[in-house]
């Protein structure tokens, strides 16, 4: 019993004629008769009574159509799959991000990739960009968007973009109607620093303490997007990413470029060992491409 025999044995149940059948699979009348012959020997029984040119088939061969109807439902299953495979249209990704671009920027990145690439499942998770590396080395995600390189030998690292930091304030603040605003300029001003948790908080205190710049740093935020809050609340000012505040909408809060430049890198972190999978590198592409886009909308800013 061969697959060949099976394709005979189901092109002439399909189209109830052993001529009809050789038409199908492109043979002649005698080599689907040769076929059929091999595969009830192979069965063991008889599945087509013969009456001349009419042939009918047995209650047997009924009962194994139905098994091998599956079997070809099954096959063209794997062929719809490689074909989805090979088009970047079926399987998962999953990736890290630390949590501005996870929020603010990366949903419409994968929802894009969605549309254009049906039954792919992704999974975002935000995180720190320590838990994220590790995350990578371990291959618990494809790939991360981290603000610091890996420091693994489980992983790569490359560079992608450097952004200039920003400065938010209260609607209404003295300051407010600057363009710029320069680091003695929030001498003594009530400052929302972020937690000792996030890296940034050392590049911007390294800054202030440089220049011997006193801030009143009453309150810590986490994160940047509760920066944002306490800032909008008049509860001081703050200098964060220039990502937490792409496309700030709340009229409470303006955002002002900050000097001396604080800057903010972006680094691409993927396993070393992992192997090559289609879907994931089209994504990454797609999502480096759109990242160039992004960075460029800010630098010009």
């Amino acid at each position: 019993m061969n697959v060949r025999q099976i394709e005979a044995f189901q092109a002439v149940m399909a189209s109830g004629s052993v001529t009809r059948a050789g038409e199908r699979l492109s043979i002649s009348q005698p080599a689907v008769s040769q076929l059929i012959a091999q595969f009830e020997r192979s069965c063991g029984f008889r599945l087509f009574n013969r009456q001349g040119s009419k042939i009918t088939p047995t209650r047997e061969a009924e009962a194994l159509y139905n098994e091998v109807q599956r079997m070809f439902i099954g096959v063209g299953q794997i062929a719809r799959v490689a074909t989805a495979l090979r088009d970047q249209n079926w399987g998962s990704v999953s990736l890290g991000a630390f949590p501005a671009i996870a929020r603010r920027v990366l949903p419409e990145i994968v929802w894009s990739f969605c549309e254009a690439h049906p039954d792919t499942r992704f999974r975002l998770e935000s995180m720190r960009s320590r838990s994220l590396i590790d995350a990578v080395a371990a291959q618990h995600v494809d790939f991360g968007l981290s603000i610091l390189p890996g420091d693994r030998p489980e992983v790569i690292s490359a560079h992608l973009h450097r952004l200039r930091g920003v400065c938010i304030l209260p609607a209404g603040h003295h300051l407010a109607d600057r363009r710029t605003i320069h680091a003695h300029d929030l001498a003594d001003e009530d400052f929302v620093s972020l937690g000792p948790q996030d890296h940034s908080r050392f590049m911007i205190d390294r800054v202030f303490d440089e220049l011997k710049v006193a801030r009143r740093s009453r309150i810590e935020a986490g994160q940047s997007e509760t920066a944002f809050s306490f800032v909008a609340a008049k509860a001081g000012v703050a200098v964060v990413d220039p990502i937490s505040a792409f496309n700030n909408d709340d009229p409470r809060i303006v955002v002002r470029r900050f000097e001396p430049a604080v800057e903010f890198d972006i680094w691409l972190i993927r396993p070393k060992a992992a192997r090559s999978f289609n879907l994931v590198d089209s994504f990454v592409s797609f999502t480096l491409e759109r990242l160039d886009l992004f960075a460029s909308t800010l630098n010009a800013a």
